[in-house]
């Protein structure tokens, strides 16, 4: 493996922040998406302890998922957070969903990009060319507005191409990462999880979409992710920082972060290395 930065040996990068933009599932949430059990089911109150230091030291943390904005919104207010990133940076909500800014191109007629996908076709093509191989990733993909979610195992290049060549060029297949569970047939871990979204739309764009409207140096935020479509986030934050198992999931993350000055990566996994991470940004802020 590449060599990486430890979190534990770059504190100080920690210092000085108003803002963290964090991922859910396998980075803030450990087992079952649960705030409050480890990644091997134990109970704990680590994440909870942090998340009130930061909040007691005025960092906002901001959740910056692929999943849907209606449910996304509601587990925020749960934690008392108010602003939310949903589906993968395509959509920006204020003030508990009071304020939603769209941050996605045009559609094909000027709807909301899923209803697009459906219209066109783009979803349907899909899920026959790949049958047996992918799947909608129910129930989690109702609700949804500019991306649908599905989940399996396929080539991303291939799919795009396919895509691109049946006249669906305002659309690309995103990888966000393993699942845990076993589908279709795949062994436990095997599976990916895919976003069907608009082409430009990521995590990325939204946080910095998100500092210019709030203000926000970038030297004041940090992101804290899982997974490659969370390592956009770094070119838009002063410190990026990845929870330790992301490199087991994904091995070829190190390689990338290798020539990264800002990505770091904390010892423990999930919601443990997030615990982590917040703790310590709270007691430099």
């Amino acid at each position: 493996m590449a060599d990486v930065k430890h979190l534990s040996q770059h504190l100080d990068r920690l210092a000085g922040a108003r803002v963290i933009y964090t991922d859910l599932d396998g980075t803030m949430l450990g087992r079952n998406g649960s705030f409050v059990h480890t990644p091997s089911g134990d109970s704990t109150t680590e994440p909870v302890e942090a998340l009130l230091a930061a909040m007691r030291a005025g960092i906002d943390l901001v959740p910056a998922s692929g999943r849907a904005l209606q449910g996304l919104v509601t587990d925020a207010r749960i934690l008392g957070l108010s602003t939310v990133i949903a589906e993968m940076g395509a959509l920006i909500a204020y003030e508990n969903g009071r304020t939603v800014v769209q941050n996605f191109g045009p559609t094909p007629e000027g709807g909301m990009p899923v209803e697009q996908m459906e219209r066109t076709g783009a979803i349907a093509m899909l899920l026959e060319r790949y049958e047996g191989s992918i799947e909608y990733h129910a129930p989690w993909h109702t609700w949804r507005q500019c991306t649908q979610l599905f989940r399996g195992l396929l080539d991303v290049d291939e799919a795009n191409e396919l895509l691109w060549s049946q006249g669906h060029d305002w659309l690309e297949l995103h990888d966000n990462g393993r699942l845990r569970g076993a589908y279709l047939r795949l062994e436990p871990g095997r599976a990916r999880v895919y976003h069907l979204q608009p082409r430009g739309v990521t995590k990325g764009h939204a946080v910095g979409l998100d500092r210019a409207r709030r203000g926000f140096a970038a030297d004041g935020c940090i992101a804290i992710g899982d997974a490659v479509a969370d390592l956009e986030l770094a070119a838009y934050v002063g410190t990026m920082v990845l929870v330790g198992d992301a490199l087991e999931d994904d091995p070829a993350l190190a390689a990338r972060i290798e020539a990264m000055d800002n990505v770091l990566v904390t010892e423990r996994p999930q919601n443990l290395g997030w615990a982590d991470t917040v703790r310590e940004a709270a007691a430099r802020a």
